[in-house]
């Protein structure tokens, strides 16, 4: 199957979606890149300055980013990297902001003709990307990520379809209760490392090697995971983490630097396995990174 789509701006946070709330994945992230980018060369105020912005474009920063996907900044800026990495999407710089550039925009999008660039449906579909952009601007953040393929639809006018006008006054999304999750099965996150060493270093204790991490993991996982019911279930699995991570149960039982002491009385099986495991040399042997 080939060609192309159009979808409707804002569709990302229609509540049958889990509205803005919800967490995006990595291909809604890149639909929003899609959506937010510029149809056409225009100029933008973005933190007191004017950005010009062409075709395929945009400017947000990296804090704004996080916020409209529910990720954290690092994440964003790995996603990013990865998309360069792709080919998908370029950055430069632009009056001390960062700007993406959708790379073969023109083949995700349909080609700018006269009747769009004139097209009073066409502007007020893209009302939302210059006002987004304008109000990231007033926040006055350095921070700002490059542009991405943008959608360009055609004049919707012209065949009939009636656009209603913009409402400046949105409702607020009504507040949904996250449902409880089993805890996550596999190994430790990379990311969920680094902030447990990060949550640590805040509360000024030792950082954990990669090989403590990886016991403290599945201990973590055993525990939660053999409890039954609404009890193994948590809204935030994350956050469950990092507060075990400065646990002083769990500190007591996984020192920082060491794997667990061998009970002297333990059988001989368990010792074996105590001592193969300070002998695993691969992910568990450097400290994580901070």
């Amino acid at each position: 199957m080939s060609g192309f789509y159009l979808m409707h701006r804002g569709w990302l946070d229609h509540p049958a979606f889990g509205g803005a709330r919800e967490p995006y994945c990595r291909r809604a992230a890149w639909a929003w890149l899609i959506e937010n980018a510029c149809w056409k060369n225009e100029r933008q105020n973005i933190a007191g300055k004017t950005v010009a912005l062409r075709r395929g474009q945009l400017s947000f920063s990296l804090r704004f980013l996080a916020k409209a996907w529910g990720w954290d900044a690092e994440k964003v800026r790995r996603f990013c990297l990865r998309l360069a990495d792709e080919k998908m999407i370029e950055t430069e710089s632009e009056a001390g902001q960062m700007v993406i550039t959708i790379c073969n925009y023109d083949e995700y999008q349909v080609p700018a003709s006269p009747s769009e660039a004139g097209g009073e449906a066409v502007v007020r579909q893209h009302r939302g990307s210059g006002e987004a952009n304008t109000n990231e601007g007033n926040k006055g953040n350095e921070e700002s990520v490059r542009a991405l393929p943008g959608d360009a639809l055609p004049d919707l006018a012209g065949q009939g379809v009636v656009t209603p006008p913009a409402n400046d006054n949105p409702p607020e999304p009504a507040k949904q209760t996250k449902r409880g999750t089993r805890v996550p099965d596999g190994d430790l996150p990379e990311d969920w490392a680094q902030a447990a060493n990060h949550t640590r270093e805040k509360h000024q204790m030792p950082l954990l090697t990669k090989r403590v991490l990886g016991l403290r993991w599945e201990n973590f996982r055993n525990y939660w995971g053999g409890l039954a019911g609404s009890k193994g279930l948590k809204a935030d699995w994350r956050k469950t983490w990092l507060n075990d991570c400065i646990s002083p149960v769990t500190e007591r039982k996984f020192p920082a630097g060491q794997p667990p002491p061998v009970n002297a009385n333990a059988p001989p099986q368990a010792k074996r396995q105590a001592s193969s495991l300070s002998e695993i040399p691969l992910f568990f042997d450097t400290p994580t990174e901070v």
